[in-house]
């Protein structure tokens, strides 16, 4: 365990910290962003805590805002909280959100993690929220609404933030809350006047307590509560207003932990939490909906309602250290969930247009009784850690998981060694290991077998005469014949401190997945129609090599530089789905958030400028990658040429700020002010793909420069 001591200065808002070194106790690749960076890296939007996440240089983030770690799926990533998971209980992406001044500290792990994280083979994204203390505390931030230049200046959003903590018994109870709310005017300036916006509104609270119950008991607990309402969800270039959803989305995760330490030195860690979403969506009116080469148009097709629930439970012992040619620390632990979800929805017809508007295609999806789902996931574990001498750590580690669905016992050995050349005081750290890695069982996959027969229609050039009998797909699953997902991860890494207190290091990551699942075309060779049955063809094939630069200047200034070597790519680039499908032969390519090469840079600097330097910060982030692989597609949205062959420009984004700390009517604040992309490149998230449309290869919805602000209530002056 390593404490690193931070601090809060009121009178001078530094967050100094010890100066990081190099843990020699860490086997994983474990990078951890603690409340330093947390505040004074400027990511874009940074009311999200999830945007700080591809500031990691293993992470990258894609254009619906889901990240993806060393290359993997988003639900190959564990996410939690304080320990428990936040993911969505179907889908398994991130689910959950938390105010970003609730955080304390963030760890990334992308490979040698221990056994206690089972059930993922793409990594662990932690997030670490505060806790009070004897003392009240307040702060706010972003508390006045912003406004945007865009034809004309207009509203922009208004997004506070407040905390407050405090003792409830001295020395035995404390209290901490975190609470966000978020209003947005997102304007889309390419589509028409009077349906070009979004009026989006959220908000999430986290409220925690911490007891010492007895001498020998801490039970911490706490709430999470999300809201979301979207009006004109999915809007873009491509989505006019009227075509979005009407969104709204309600979770909660209450939890509770209790630590009970021995006399012998044990200790035993028990935790329970329940979450809960209800999510649903429904159209804007009854118009047929239709999809052109260039945009959609009519009302969405689909209206849904979903719950789902995760009921986790989870117990882990610390036994005391024993000695035997060498020391061993032994952990063993136990995991229980019961995942379940429910579904009702209901469809319309799908008309998809040729060019100059005739019809091509049109889907029809019969009325499906509401549906649902649950599993019964259970995991047990033990690692040893083993120093067998001074600059030599193994840790070792068996999993076992069991789930109520595939019904296949997985065992999953783990192992990695961490080598100090000259003992304790080495400069060098020298890393490597390997793991068998198994995933959870995506739900999200058993509800397309549930989705009932899609009927695809197709016309003559008239758009009346059809061109034959309706042709049928639909989705089948056989649970009994499917397996686990599962990954091979090899790596290795080194550790270098150089003069001046520069701290660099190298990893590189090779990951094999295979078994995972895929719907797989049982008849036609075009990949147009037919039975598509779900199987463990899928393979993918991830591969990273990282070196990154740290220096950390006093009173916690910070440096940090990275470049990355990476690819994904899959044997299954068609992920075919019952409604809104790519269609076509299925074939290989690179997965959608592939970056080739990124440079990655971020940090903050006292501004030396006379006069300015104590009341002043420079601050900046740089983020340089490839553009991202997108697939052509024609007017029937069947693929053409090979998948992921194009790319979006190369993406560059230099946000340099500076920072300014103040007192008013004896309150201390912190202004900051950030000039977003000043390089104005434009960085397109959005592509018209069709090969049928004059606008193909249309890129759209530009980033542009941008100058944000952000004020925070640090505390009152002492």
């Amino acid at each position: 365990m390593v404490l690193n001591h931070e601090q809060m200065v009121l009178e001078r808002v530094s967050v100094p910290a010890s100066v990081p070194g190099i843990d020699t106790e860490q086997t994983s690749d474990k990078l951890t962003m603690n409340l330093p960076e947390i505040i004074n890296v400027p990511y874009p939007t940074s009311r999200d805590i999830r945007n700080l996440l591809p500031f990691y240089p293993g992470i990258v983030q894609d254009a619906t805002g889901q990240v993806h770690v060393a290359g993997s799926e988003t639900w190959a990533t564990l996410d939690t909280l304080d320990g428990f998971d936040i993911r969505s209980p179907v889908s398994g992406a991130l689910a959950l959100r938390v105010s970003a001044d609730a955080v304390r500290s963030i760890d990334e792990e992308t490979t040698r993690y221990p056994v206690e994280f089972g059930r993922s083979t793409g990594g662990v994204v932690a997030f670490y929220t505060g806790m009070g203390d004897n003392s009240f505390r307040f702060n706010a931030t972003d508390f006045l609404p912003s406004f945007q230049n865009i034809n004309g200046i207009r509203f922009d959003k208004f997004v506070p933030r407040i905390t407050f903590s405090g003792p409830l018994v001295r020395h035995r109870a404390w209290l901490f809350d975190g609470l966000e709310a978020e209003y947005d005017d997102i304007y889309i300036r390419e589509l028409p006047s009077g349906a070009d916006t979004n009026h989006l509104l959220r908000g999430s609270n986290l409220v925690k307590f911490q007891m010492n119950a007895t001498p020998a008991n801490i039970v911490t607990g706490g709430l999470l509560f999300n809201d979301y309402h979207s009006p004109d969800d999915g809007i873009s270039s491509l989505v006019p207003q009227q075509s979005t959803m009407r969104r709204n989305t309600i979770a909660w995760l209450p939890y509770l932990r209790d630590q009970h330490s021995f006399r012998s030195g044990a200790l035993l860690d028990l935790g329970l939490g329940v979450m809960r979403i209800r999510d649903g969506y429904e159209p804007h009116g009854d118009n047929p909906f239709q999809i052109t080469p260039e945009l959609f148009l009519g009302s969405y097709f689909e209206n849904l309602t979903s719950h789902s629930q995760r009921i986790e439970g989870n117990v882990a012992l610390y036994l005391p250290p024993r000695r035997l040619v060498g020391l061993h620390n032994l952990k063993c632990g136990l995991n229980l969930d019961h995942v379940g979800f429910d579904e009702a929805v209901l469809r319309t017809p799908v008309s998809y247009l040729r060019e100059d508007g005739i019809l091509l295609r049109r889907s029809d999806f019969p009325t499906i009784a509401p549906f649902s789902r649950h599993n019964i996931e259970t995991g047990a574990y033990v690692q040893d850690r083993w120093t067998a001498h001074t600059g030599l750590l193994v840790e070792s580690g068996l999993r076992f998981d069991w789930d109520e669905i595939v019904r296949r016992p997985l065992v999953s050995p783990r192992l990695a060694v961490v080598y100090l050349p000259s003992g304790a005081e080495s400069r060098t750290k020298l890393s490597a290991g390997v793991g068998l890695y198994y995933e959870h069982t995506q739900l999200e996959y058993l509800t397309r077998a549930q989705a009932g027969i899609r009927y695809d229609t197709y016309f003559a050039s008239d758009g009346v005469t059809p061109a034959g009998p309706p042709l049928e797909s639909a989705f089948l699953a056989n649970y009994g014949s499917l397996h686990e997902a599962q990954a091979l991860n090899w790596s290795v890494g080194v550790e270098e401190r150089l003069p001046a207190s520069l701290y660099v290091g190298a990893n590189y990551l090779m990951k094999r997945v295979s078994n995972e699942f895929a719907y797989v075309n049982q008849g036609d060779p075009a990949g147009l129609s037919g039975n598509y049955s779900l199987t463990n063809s899928r393979r993918d094939h991830d591969n990273l090599a990282e070196i990154d630069a740290r220096r950390t200047f006093a009173h916690g200034y910070t440096l940090f530089a990275a470049y990355t070597h990476s690819s994904a790519r899959t044997n299954a680039a068609i992920d075919y789905v019952p409604t809104l499908s790519m269609l076509g032969q299925q074939q290989s390519g690179s997965l959608s958030w592939d970056t080739p090469n990124r440079v990655l840079s971020w940090g903050w600097l006292p501004f030396l400028a006379p006069g300015f330097k104590k009341s002043w910060d420079f601050v900046y982030t740089l983020d340089s990658h490839s553009g991202f692989p997108f697939t052509s597609v024609n007017s029937n949205h069947q693929a053409v040429g090979e998948v992921g062959s194009q790319r979006f420009p190369n993406y560059l984004s230099f946000s340099p700020g500076l920072e300014w700390r103040f007192h008013f009517r004896r309150s201390y604040f912190g202004l900051r002010g950030v000039i977003e992309n000043i390089t104005r490149d434009r960085n397109p998230p959005v592509v018209n793909n069709v090969v049928d449309s004059p606008q193909y290869g249309t890129f759209s919805e530009f980033e542009g420069r941008a100058v944000t602000a952000r004020i925070r209530l640090i505390g009152s002056k002492k």
